[in-house]
């Protein structure tokens, strides 16, 4: 499923809540926030608890929106898939990943390209 909708995403302690459409809210490092502000963009995928519905995120500078919805076999797919180099955050006893795309325009042609399979 893809998502059109862009998702109002807001800080909470060292994690940013994001809502997404199964009425839920996922959580992830406000480390990645940093990075947009360097310019760089990153995509990762997030499990929704409460409807076991996986997303692929994507953030960008001035957006962080949900570009697919799935099974958490299907979203890992697509993001393991994904040509950039994956890196890890480390939160205590936590780890988070995520792929950081060469460019804003590399971020968009491949999503683009990607709706079009």
């Amino acid at each position: 499923m893809i998502i059109k909708d862009a998702n109002q995403s807001t800080f909470a302690k060292e994690s940013v809540a994001l809502p997404t459409p199964c009425n839920d809210v996922v959580y992830y490092p406000a480390k990645l926030v940093d990075l947009v502000t360097e310019e760089r963009c990153t995509v990762f995928q997030i499990l929704s608890q409460k409807s076991g519905l996986a997303y692929l995120v994507v953030i960008q500078p001035v957006i962080t929106k949900i570009v697919l919805a799935g099974s958490k076999d299907s979203i890992n797919e697509v993001y393991q898939a994904i040509p950039w180099s994956n890196h890890k955050i480390a939160d205590g006893d936590h780890q988070f990943d995520y792929k950081e795309s060469p460019s804003l325009e590399d971020l968009e042609d491949y999503f683009i390209h990607l709706k079009e399979q």
